[in-house]
């Protein structure tokens, strides 16, 4: 498992764990371990968060990096390939080499197996995407089965049950480093997922943001 956060010996904690079958998944399970983005499955569930803590010198390093020198990336491969190719983007990019590089390329490795265990694929489609704006502004339900959502620098993602999208109140954020794995619009259960979910308005202190996006390859 990648070291590029701290944090993974905690314990378990979950919120708002479903205790019966529903009609619509909006519930969250939260925890500290990377197990806890198995609970995807489960009913009710619309969302799997695990919980991270950054390792300080690493979002120091990525924080300080230039926005040419974050890497971009648009690729199908498979789940054991996934760290070569972000080495390979961190090249392309002239990324500074050294362990935070190496730490970066091997999380983004760890959550793509991760993400094929959970989802029983062998081939997943992979963007780091960097961007100065919201890149998906309107809360939504993406087109797949489920898609895991990790955001490297910059705030993270929100998310906010269907029916209280209207209610400010109501809307949460991921914590920067935290795993995010979402039910999408194409989940194989008979279930509806109406947690949705969308990028944070953009933040002129944090820069330009470094996103991290799985599907299971279509």
């Amino acid at each position: 498992m990648s070291q590029l956060l701290s944090g993974h010996n905690h314990g378990h904690t979950i919120s708002n764990r479903p205790v019966a079958r529903q009609q619509t998944a909006q519930d969250v399970v939260i925890g500290r371990q990377a197990e806890i983005l198995a609970d995807i499955t489960a009913p009710g569930v619309g969302a799997a968060i695990w919980q991270r803590n950054p390792h300080t010198s690493f979002q120091t390093w990525i924080d300080a990096l230039a926005v040419e020198q974050l890497p971009n990336l648009r690729v199908t491969v498979p789940v054991e390939l996934a760290e070569e190719a972000v080495r390979t983007a961190c090249k392309i990019a002239k990324t500074p080499p050294g362990p935070e590089q190496k730490m970066l390329a091997g999380d983004v490795g760890a959550l793509a197996l991760i993400y094929g265990d959970v989802m029983k694929t062998d081939y997943v489609q992979i963007r780091l995407d960097v961007s100065d704006g919201a890149m998906c502004p309107k809360f939504h339900l993406d087109n797949v089965p489920a898609r895991l959502l990790c955001t490297y620098r910059g705030p993270g993602t929100e998310y906010v049950p269907e029916i209280h999208r209207q209610e400010p109140e109501r809307i949460r954020t991921m914590n920067t480093g935290s795993v995010g794995l979402f039910r999408g619009a194409t989940w194989a259960s008979g279930e509806r997922s109406s947690l949705l979910h969308r990028s944070p308005g953009a933040q002129a202190a944090s820069g330009p943001r470094l996103l991290l996006v799985i599907d299971a390859a279509a």
